[in-house]
C-alpha cells in the first residue's frame, strides 16, 4: 500500500464508519456503504438487474486498474460515457480511487461534442459502454465497461487516497442549450457541502449515517446522471444510504410500472417529464405512494404545475438550481406546501447555507420586491471554469448566476427571466419565459418556446413555437390579452416536437435558427 491511501476493511463500529467518511474524497462514500453491507442492493436500472454495493466497489476496482494501464493517475481527467445504470457509479468510484477528475457526458453526445471536449479539458482516457462507437474511435485512451454480472466479486478493497479537498473530482458540461458547453470545475469538498446543506433542511445532524436494518422505498432516479440534476440526486442517494431505481430512457408507462412495484414516495422530474406523464398516463391513472414531485432544470410555468396537480392530485414543488452552485440554491418546503401553505410562482427560499442578493445592473442591491440578478454565495459553489482564466466567483465568494429574480417580504424568490435570454424590443427589456407562460394558458397550447428574431427598425422581435393545436392568429390574441404590447409575439408556428438536449431541456439555441429560417422569407409584423 502506498503512502497517503487507506486499505478499506470492513468496519466493527459505528465510529469507524463515520471516521471513514473523515476523508475528503468522495469515494469514502461508496468504500463506507460496500465495507458495511456489500450485500445491500443500490442501484436497480429499470425493471432490469439489480446491483449491490459490494458489486459496485467490485466493479469500480476492474475499472480502475483498468485504468491504471492506460497511465490515469492523480492530475489525469476521465470521460464517463455511461448512462443511467449502476456502472455510473462504479467508474466514477474508479476515478476516484486514482485521484483523478471524471468528466460525465451524455452516451448520445456526438463525436463533435466528444472530440470538441477533449481539446478543451485536454482529457486523457474514456470510459464507455462496449457499444459506444463514438468513445472507440476518439483517438483516447478507451476502458469498455460491461454490465454487471451477478457473480461479480472483488478482485481487491477499494483503495481511498487521501487527497485535498479542494482538488477537483467532477467537470460538469453545461447544457450548452444556448451555446459551446462550458466544464464547470467541482471539488470534493463542493459535493460534500451540497450534501450537508441538503440534509440540514430536514435533521440537525448532518453526518452520514449507518444503514438500518430496515429499507426505504427507492428514490426514483431519471435526470441523466451526467448532468447535475442526476449526478446530485446519485451521490445524494449514497450519502443517506438510500437505494435508487435508475431510469435509462423516460417513458410513462415504465415509470408507473415503477412507481407501483417499489412503492415510490416521491419524484424528482423535469418539466418535460411532467408533460410525458400527463400525455402518457391513461385517463384515472395514478402515482401510486407519491406524496410529491419536485420540479428543477427547467422553469415551470403555471399552467402546467396547476394541470398537473389537478390531474394527479400530488402537490408539484419548484426548485432553481445551477450547474456552477453545484444544484440547489431554493427550493419549495415540503411540509408548507402539502399543508397549503405556498407562494404561487415562487421558487421557495434559499437551502441551508445559501446566501442570495439581487443586484442591479450597477452592482448594487436592488430594493425589496424589484427584480435583480440573483446572486449567491455557498461552500458548494465552483470557483471557475475549466480553462478559463476568469473566476466565476467575486473576491468575496459571490457567484453571478445571470438569472433574474425579485423577493418577497419574507424571503421567497421568484424566478423573472435570464440575462443572456432576454429580448430587447426597442429598447424595452422581453423575458421570454414571461411570454411562453402567457401563451400555455391557452388550452390549444401545451408547450411554447420564444426566441427572438433580428428586426432592423426594432433590434429583436419575439416569436413563438408552440405544440398543441390551433391557428395562429387566434393564439396571438388570446396571448395578447394577457400581455403588454410591446412582449406580445409577432408571429407564433405550431410544431410538432421541440429539439432537446440530452436532458430534456428545449435546445434553444436550435429553436432559434429555426425561426431565422422559417421567417427569413416572410418577416414578423
Amino acid at each position: 500500500m502506498s503512502e497517503g491511501e487507506a486499505v478499506v476493511a470492513p468496519p466493527r463500529t459505528a465510529d469507524e464508519l463515520r471516521a471513514l467518511v473523515g476523508s475528503r474524497s468522495l469515494l469514502s462514500l461508496l468504500a463506507w456503504r460496500a465495507a458495511e453491507k456489500p450485500e445491500r442492493v443500490f442501484s436497480r436500472v429499470g425493471e432490469d438487474r439489480a446491483a449491490t454495493f459490494g458489486q459496485i466497489a467490485a466493479l469500480a476496482v476492474t475499472v480502475s486498474d483498468a485504468l491504471a494501464t492506460r497511465g490515469v493517475g492523480p492530475g489525469s481527467r476521465v470521460l464517463v460515457r455511461i448512462g443511467n445504470d449502476e456502472r455510473f457509479l462504479a467508474c466514477l468510484a474508479a476515478i476516484w480511487e486514482l485521484g483523478a477528475t471524471a468528466v460525465p457526458m451524455h452516451p448520445a453526445a456526438s463525436a463533435n461534442d466528444l472530440s470538441g471536449a477533449a481539446v478543451a479539458l485536454t482529457l486523457d482516457a474514456v470510459c464507455c459502454d462496449v457499444g459506444d462507437s463514438v468513445a472507440r474511435t476518439s483517438g483516447l485512451a478507451t476502458v469498455l465497461v460491461a454490465r454487471i454480472e451477478p457473480d461479480l466479486a472483488p478482485a481487491r478493497p477499494l483503495r481511498v487516497p487521501d487527497v485535498g479537498g479542494n482538488e477537483t473530482a467532477l467537470i460538469l458540461l453545461t447544457s450548452g442549450s444556448t451555446g459551446a458547453p462550458k466544464g464547470v470545475l467541482l471539488s470534493h469538498d463542493n459535493a460534500w457541502s451540497n450534501m450537508r446543506a441538503t440534509v440540514s433542511a430536514f435533521r440537525a445532524d448532518v453526518s452520514p449515517r449507518p444503514l438500518s436494518d430496515s429499507e426505504r422505498p427507492p428514490n426514483l432516479l431519471a435526470n441523466p446522471v451526467s448532468h447535475t440534476a442526476g449526478i446530485v440526486r446519485l451521490l445524494f442517494a449514497l450519502y443517506v444510504g438510500r437505494a435508487v431505481v435508475l431510469v435509462p430512457k423516460f417513458d410513462a408507462a415504465l415509470v408507473k410500472r415503477l412507481l407501483d412495484t417499489y412503492g415510490i414516495d416521491n419524484l424528482t422530474i423535469n418539466p418535460a417529464m411532467l408533460r410525458m406523464l400527463l400525455d402518457g398516463l391513461p385517463a384515472g391513472a395514478d402515482l401510486g405512494r407519491v406524496k410529491y414531485v419536485s420540479s428543477g432544470t427547467a422553469p415551470l410555468t403555471d399552467a402546467l404545475r396547476e394541470e398537473f396537480e389537478a390531474r394527479f392530485g400530488v402537490p408539484v414543488l419548484q426548485a432553481y438550481g445551477q450547474t456552477e452552485a453545484f444544484g440547489g440554491i431554493a427550493i419549495e418546503n415540503v411540509r408548507d406546501v402539502l399543508a397549503g401553505r405556498r407562494r404561487p410562482g415562487s421558487v421557495g427560499r434559499p437551502l441551508p447555507g445559501v446566501e442570495l442578493r439581487l443586484l442591479a445592473p450597477d452592482g448594487t442591491d436592488v430594493t425589496p420586491g424589484e427584480s435583480g440578478e440573483i446572486v449567491v454565495r455557498s461552500k458548494s459553489s465552483s470557483s471557475a471554469y475549466a480553462g478559463s482564466a476568469t473566476a466565476l466567483l467575486s473576491a468575496d465568494g459571490w457567484l453571478r448566476t445571470g438569472d433574474l429574480g425579485r423577493l418577497d417580504d419574507e424571503g421567497y424568490l421568484y424566478i423573472t427571466g435570464r440575462l443572456k435570454n432576454i429580448i430587447i424590443c426597442g429598447g424595452f427589456n422581453i423575458a421570454p419565459e414571461e411570454v411562453e407562460a402567457a401563451l400555455e394558458l391557452d388550452d390549444a397550447v401545451t408547450e411554447a418556446v420564444v426566441v427572438s428574431v433580428a428586426d432592423d427598425r426594432l433590434g429583436e422581435l419575439p416569436v413563438a413555437f408552440v405544440t398543441g393545436s390551433g391557428e395562429e392568429d387566434r393564439i396571438l390574441a388570446a396571448a395578447g390579452a394577457r400581455l403588454a404590447p410591446y412582449k406580445r409575439p409577432r408571429r407564433v408556428a405550431v410544431v410538432n416536437a421541440f429539439p432537446r438536449v440530452p436532458n430534456g431541456k428545449v435546445d434553444r439555441g436550435e429553436v432559434a435558427r429555426m425561426a431565422a429560417a422559417l421567417f427569413a422569407e416572410e418577416p414578423p409584423r
